[in-house]
């Protein structure tokens, strides 16, 4: 029985069109002429019997037909697109991934875990995609994704990781030994990473400390950047501990303070909901995930 609706062919013309509000764009961006895209179109308004765009120079704008319409079939298109993508890649393990985290957490957490994996499963290429922001992760270039933070996640399905563990570090010798009070190392200069500057005040609070006043001093968009500044001396900073390990156990870096915090944020691992399901993609999942 032939089911009544328009091609495959029609619809994303349509798709493409609603959101760039734009025919010549949309037509580029499916490498197709400009006029055989209208002609799809025109195609599917006579289908529906309604005009679905308000023609206006170069600028097209939905009718409220074109807006019920639209918003009835970008998640259809999200669905169909997700269940291709499974099947292409439902009985192989192998082939390539591409996992997303912040820069700093990738060469010093994330790769040495990489290396493991790859002697256990030689046939999977591990690709790694880094954002200084978790609104720069984008579920179409990601297969999973490592961010910092609070759920819910939206358009993904979210898997706690681990937890986070702040804590105070400078350079040895950069302090006096006589500091006990916490509050004290305010008076020196604070370095911060410009996506956490909350980190001072979570540490603080957490032993009954409020901050005085807003921080002022040299902010750094990468914690790599931010470590070699500690590091020579340029002030102190509170950290994610797991950055800082390294520094911590070699001496290169020294705990200003004892206390360490462990904040209700934590680290996430994140699946883009079109892409639960794959199979190598679950597997990487649960190896992330195992105690």
């Amino acid at each position: 029985m032939r089911r009544r609706i328009p091609s495959i062919t029609a619809l994303l013309c349509f798709e493409a069109a609603a959101r760039t509000e734009n025919f010549a764009r949309a037509a580029e961006e499916l490498n197709i002429t400009q006029s055989a895209l209208s002609r799809q179109i025109q195609g599917l308004e006579g289908f529906v019997k309604q005009l679905l765009f308000t023609r206006a120079k170069q600028r097209v704008t939905l009718t409220a037909a074109g807006k019920t319409l639209i918003a009835e079939l970008s998640p259809q298109l999200e669905v169909l697109e997700a269940t291709f993508l499974k099947i292409k890649s439902h009985d192989s393990l192998d082939g390539a991934l591409n996992v997303g985290v912040y820069p700093t957490l990738g060469s010093r957490w994330l790769m040495p875990k990489i290396m493991q994996l790859s002697q256990l499963q030689p046939g999977l290429t591990l690709n790694t995609i880094t954002y200084l922001s978790n609104a720069d992760v984008d579920p179409n270039l990601v297969d999973l994704a490592i961010v910092q933070g609070d759920p819910p996640w939206s358009g993904y399905r979210a898997d706690y990781l681990m937890s986070e563990t702040l804590v105070a570090v400078a350079a040895p010798g950069f302090l006096p030994s006589s500091l006990v009070h916490p509050a004290d190392l305010l008076n020196f200069r604070i370095l911060q990473h410009t996506t956490r500057p909350e980190t001072w005040g979570i540490w603080l609070k957490d032993q009954n400390f409020t901050l005085p006043r807003r921080i002022i001093g040299p902010m750094f968009s990468q914690f790599e950047m931010l470590i070699d500044a500690i590091k020579g001396g340029h002030g102190l900073a509170v950290m994610p501990r797991v950055l800082v390990e390294r520094e911590l156990t070699d001496g290169t870096l020294v705990k200003a303070h004892p206390h360490e915090t462990v904040p209700k944020s934590a680290y996430y691992l994140l699946t883009p909901v079109m892409k639960v399901g794959i199979q190598k993609i679950e597997r990487l999942r649960k190896w992330f995930l195992k105690p």
